[in-house]
Parts: structure tokens; C-alpha cells; sequence
């Protein structure tokens, strides 16, 4: 005679488990998902500022010298998302999901929903007629707050040049071109079949992408712990949670579900700061800083924001410069400076960094090996039987090279 919980664990599967005929549909609509969070990753998202320079010259001159109010003005590069009809095929793809009995339809959603948000937001920006209110401005913890305040009052900022000065493994002598091969060898050594791309135009120093792309520019310099910390920061922590994404044989857990930047740049910064042998001192009170401009950028206009952190940064190695481009940083996704409200991904990553320093060691490899959110973490057993049950294959290359080929990359 079988168990209550015999009966209720085979419940639970039966629910979990497809049809033939939906296993291959919730494919062919995951395949179409993959496809449009490639272009939104791309074109629905303010990545670099144009005139970041320009704009400095102005606000210095105008107002750190002269102390007459200025906001800077944002340039960005243009977002293409209407030459693929993004819209459009987002609103289709949560009709199909709403119309489709599955367990995962409202996580795809979800993330389909945050898109039509973005898209909303530029449009606003383009036009001329964002405007900030309060469900507009991020909520932040009051806990982390202090936290924040208490790493920037007494941590040291040390420069990169300050710590070179003192140890040469801090001394950025490594080009681009080297480092390109000691990347491909962690990647190998891991089994990770990431590509490694090269060019001169990137912003960053480097990055990772979800389509198997680990993207370095050629011009950059790393010293040796840059070195050490690019292996645990962007291979064991953004690389590994991407390649178990793909382990699900689902491009929802590749790109990640609502929330899931937290926990992956939590994630990141710990491994970081614990898997390395020698860590970046300045990373926790550059974390620090992110939240804390994020208050003031919730409550204070540009230029005050601007005078509270130079106030709280006093006799730390922190420029002006470096301030500023903190407070635009926050602003690119507002498109207005005049205006209350921050980019909500930057107040990601001190959160995300407490919420896995207080977790076990098992409790982060389950955020390792799956790409949710805080919200979703608990329900990780479900999307782990959900799989199981459904018998998915890992993505091979050849479907990811299906929701890669009409894209044109831009880097």
C-alpha cells in the first residue's frame, strides 16, 4: 500500500510532468524567448554614456568651481530594439505563455514583462517625458544602509596606483593579449566552452555574455590580482552560473529569472573577496559607495548628491571625477539628471554580497548552479524536479546559434 507521501511526491511529478507534445512547445516558445532576451539584453539597456567627458569639463567648471547648479546632460549610443520589432514579439510571447498550461509560463512573463517596462522607459527618455514618482525610486534596506555607511567610514579607498606602490602583484603589466590565454586555460580547466572575443572599442575592461562570449579588450592592463580575481569573479561565479543555465536545456535559467542580478553579483564579489589569494581592498567600500549614492540619488538632486558623498569621502584617495561617475552611472537608465530616481541594478550588488556572506557553503552552490533571484531561491527544489521529470537535454551550440544568427553584435 503505497504512502500519503508516495501519493502526494507522485501528485507533485504528474504536475510537473509534460505531454510529448508540450515538452516540444514549451521549446519552440523558449527558443523564441532566447531569441528576444539576446536583442533586449542589447537594445533595451543604457550601457555607456557618450559625452561622460564633456559632460565632467561642464559640471566642473560650472559647478565644483563656481558652485552655480548644473545637470548634466546624458548621450547614448542608439538602441535599435525597434529594427527587430521587440515589442511586438514580446507582447506575442506572453499571450502564447499566458495561453499555456505550465508550470514555468509566469517566469517567463515575468521577465517578459520587465522588457515592455524598459522599452517603456526609453521611449520616455527619447520623448522627452520621463518623469520620476515614487514607485519609480527603488526601495533600500535601512540595515544595508548602515552597513554601507559604516564600510565607507572605515575602510580605506586604496588606489590602484597607491597599492602597486606597495605590492607589484597590484601592478597592472599584463596586457590583453596575455591575458586572452590565461582566461582560455581557466575556461578549459573548468570545462567551460566559453568563446573568448577581442576588440579595442568595449567600454569595460572585460565581460561576460550569456551566448558563450567572454569579451576582453585588447587595450586593457591587469595586474596579477586582477588576474586572480577575473578567475573567481567573472569564470566561477557570472561563467558558471550561465553554464548551468544551459545545463537545464531552458534559456530561461541562461538568462536568468526576475531578480537574479542580486544573488549574481552577490555571488561574484564573495568569490572575490574569499576565493582569491589576494583581494581588492577598494571592492567593499566601491560597493559602499554604489548604495550609498543610490540614498542620496533617491532624495537629493545631482549637485547635492554630489556634495554629501565628497562630505562622506573626505580624506579618502576619491576624486571628483570618480564621484561624478558614480552619480552618472546611476542616472543612464533615467536619461535626467534633474530628477530624483536611480538605476536600480547598482544598489544589486552590497546586497547581494551580504545576502551570500550570511549563506552556507551549500546554499551558495545552489545559487551557483541556478540563475534566480532572492525570491526564487526557495523554489529552486521545484525547478530542479521540474527538469528531471521532463527529461531536458543540455542547449547545445547549435540551438544557441539559433538565437544568435539575426543579430548583429555591436562589440
Amino acid at each position: 500500500m503505497r504512502s500519503l507521501y508516495t501519493y502526494i511526491q507522485e501528485s507533485y511529478d504528474d504536475f510537473l510532468k509534460l505531454s510529448p507534445e508540450d515538452k516540444k512547445h514549451l521549446l519552440e516558445l523558449d527558443l523564441e524567448y532566447g531569441k528576444i532576451m539576446l536583442i533586449s539584453r542589447y537594445e533595451t539597456t543604457i550601457r555607456t554614456i557618450d559625452n561622460l567627458d564633456e559632460e565632467w569639463e561642464k559640471f566642473n567648471e560650472q559647478y565644483i568651481q563656481n558652485r552655480e547648479k548644473y545637470f548634466p546632460i546624458l548621450k547614448y549610443p542608439p538602441l535599435e530594439y525597434e529594427k527587430y520589432d521587440l515589442e511586438n514579439r514580446v507582447n506575442d510571447l506572453i499571450i502564447k505563455f499566458r495561453q499555456f498550461h505550465c508550470p514555468l509560463s509566469r517566469y517567463y512573463i515575468l521577465s517578459l514583462n520587465n522588457i515592455l517596462n524598459k522599452i517603456e522607459l526609453i521611449n520616455s527618455i527619447n520623448n522627452n517625458t520621463y518623469q520620476i514618482s515614487d514607485e519609480k525610486i527603488h526601495s533600500l534596506h535601512d540595515d544595508i544602509l548602515d552597513k554601507a555607511f559604516d564600510i565607507a567610514r572605515n575602510q580605506s579607498f586604496e588606489s590602484v596606483k597607491d597599492l602597486a606602490r606597495k605590492d607589484k602583484d597590484y601592478e597592472r603589466n599584463i596586457t590583453g593579449e596575455k591575458i586572452k590565454t590565461i582566461i582560455r586555460d581557466a575556461l578549459d580547466d573548468l570545462g567551460y566552452d566559453w568563446e573568448i572575443v577581442t576588440n579595442n572599442t568595449m567600454p569595460p575592461r572585460m565581460g561576460v555574455n550569456p551566448e558563450k562570449t567572454f569579451r576582453i579588450r585588447t587595450t586593457a592592463k591587469f595586474s596579477n590580482v586582477d588576474v586572480d580575481t577575473l578567475i573567481a569573479h567573472e569564470i566561477k561565479a557570472h561563467v558558471a552560473k550561465r553554464y548551468y543555465g544551459y545545463q537545464t536545456g531552458l534559456f530561461l535559467f541562461v538568462f536568468g529569472l526576475q531578480g537574479r542580478n542580486t544573488l549574481d553579483e552577490g555571488l561574484a564579489i564573495w568569490n572575490s573577496l574569499n576565493l582569491t589569494k589576494k583581494n581588492k581592498p577598494y571592492e567593499l567600500p566601491a560597493i559602499a559607495l554604489s548604495y550609498i549614492a543610490c540614498h542620496y540619488a533617491s532624495k537629493y538632486d545631482f549637485c547635492e548628491c554630489f556634495d554629501k558623498l565628497k562630505t562622506l569621502y573626505e580624506g579618502q584617495p576619491v576624486s571628483d571625477k570618480r564621484l561624478f561617475k558614480q552619480l552618472m552611472r546611476l542616472k543612464r537608465t533615467t536619461g535626467r539628471t534633474d530628477l530624483l530616481g536611480f538605476w536600480s541594478g547598482d544598489k544589486d550588488y552590497l546586497e547581494g554580497y551580504l545576502i551570500i556572506d550570511r549563506m552556507s557553503t551549500e546554499e551558495r552552490q545552489k545559487v551557483l548552479k541556478w540563475n534566480v533571484g532572492e525570491m526564487d531561491y526557495y523554489n529552486i527544489p521545484m525547478f530542479e524536479k521540474f527538469i528531471a521529470v521532463n527529461d531536458f537535454k543540455p542547449i547545445s551550440n547549435s540551438r544557441l546559434k539559433l538565437i544568435t544568427k539575426d543579430y548583429k553584435f555591436k562589440y
